[in-house]
Order: structure tokens, then C-alpha cells, then sequence
């Protein structure tokens, strides 16, 4: 609804206003003239107000349905951008927040399959048992139990330093990580900031 009409009439409301002091003032005892001036001037005058305060009332519930439906696209765009969001990462569930997804889920090769047990102390110390592990090329699947509270995770790399592959984080569970390997010598760590670090990791050797 345009607001010009309002100023307009508030406008008109003050100068009526403003004009009727002034002839009451000239006036003083003759104004009005009769009951019948009287009361048409209070009509224009009731008629004007009413018509002013039913435009405010109409224009601000105009205004206030407007800002809900600009508030709704506003929220409506917002669930949207967050799914979308959530649709491009697809972490996997059981990471921690800040931690990359587990990778390394390869598809399985055709070559030799071999299973190598990890595991670490009960405390929670930073240490893999056993801190070394030799096994031949092809499939390899590290089972990995953490019988302690303090979350651990495996993670294996090449001579590069590149990452090959890293579990999902757990305490008191067992998780997998699977990984086509070729001869050579690589390491593997958890993941966890600071465990590494620590102390844990370990040598992984294929030939």
C-alpha cells in the first residue's frame, strides 16, 4: 500500500486541525455560528481521523506481512544452503567434528587378502601393540580395538608422507581400515592431534 495517501492524510488532519484553532481564536464567542456548524465541523473532523487511523492500521499490517514473507525466503533459503551442505560433505557417521572422514574404503582388489590385529593399552597410553607389522602385498584390512575411553584412531601413509587411508574414531569399539597395499615401507599412526606425537605409531612393512 502506498504510504504517499497517509502523509497525505495526516497532513490534511494537522492543517484542519490548525485551521479550526485559528477561526475559534478570530471567532472566539461566534464560532460556531449554529449547533448545525458545530456538528459538521466535528463530523469532517471525526470523519478525517477515522479515515487517517483506518489507512495506519491497513498499511502496517501490509508492511508486517511483508517482512514475514521476506523472514520465511530468508529461512527457507537458509534450511536449504545447510542441506545442501550436508549433501556435498556426507561425513561418515562416528567422526569427530574438525576430523576428516574416513577414507581408504576402497573397492576390494582381487589380489592376496591378509588381517592384521591393532590394538593399544587399556589406559589409554600412546602406543599401538604391536608397534610393527610385515605381511604380504594385496588386500590388507587393519581391525583395530580400543579397549580404553580415550579416543584412538589408525591411520596409514606411504614414505611420502602421504595419507593412504584413515579409520573412524572410537573408545571401547573395534573399527576397520581397508587398503590395497604394494611392497614397501609405511607407517601407521593415529590421528588424533597430538597422539602421534606422542608416541604412537608404528611400521608397516609389505614385500
Amino acid at each position: 500500500m502506498d504510504g504517499t495517501l497517509f502523509y497525505f492524510l495526516g497532513g490534511a488532519l494537522v492543517l484542519a486541525a490548525l485551521v479550526i484553532s485559528y477561526v475559534g481564536i478570530r471567532g472566539k464567542g461566534g464560532f460556531p455560528a449554529n449547533s448545525r456548524a458545530m456538528a459538521g465541523v466535528l463530523a469532517a473532523f471525526g470523519l478525517l481521523v477515522a479515515v487517517t487511523a483506518a489507512y495506519a492500521v491497513a498499511n502496517a499490517r501490509e508492511e508486517q506481512e511483508h517482512r514475514n514473507e521476506e523472514l520465511a525466503e530468508a529461512q527457507a533459503e537458509a534450511e536449504e544452503g545447510v542441506s545442501q551442505g550436508e549433501a556435498e560433505s556426507d561425513p561418515e557417521e562416528g567422526t569427530q567434528e574438525g576430523e576428516p572422514p574416513p577414507i581408504g574404503e576402497q573397492t576390494p582388489s582381487a589380489g592376496p587378502k591378509a588381517q592384521a590385529d591393532l590394538t593399544s593399552p587399556e589406559d589409554g597410553s600412546l602406543e599401538f601393540e604391536p608397534n610393527a607389522i610385515q605381511t604380504d602385498p594385496g588386500r590388507l584390512t587393519i581391525v583395530y580395538d580400543n579397549p580404553s575411553q580415550t579416543p584412538h584412531n589408525v591411520a596409514v601413509e606411504d614414505e611420502e608422507a602421504e595419507l593412504l587411508g584413515q579409520s573412524e574414531t572410537i573408545a571401547q569399539a573395534v573399527t576397520e581400515l581397508s587398503l590395497d597395499m604394494v611392497p614397501g615401507e609405511y607407517i601407521y599412526f593415529c590421528g588424533v592431534p597430538g597422539h602421534r606425537e606422542g608416541g604412537m605409531e608404528g611400521t608397516l612393512t609389505i614385500e
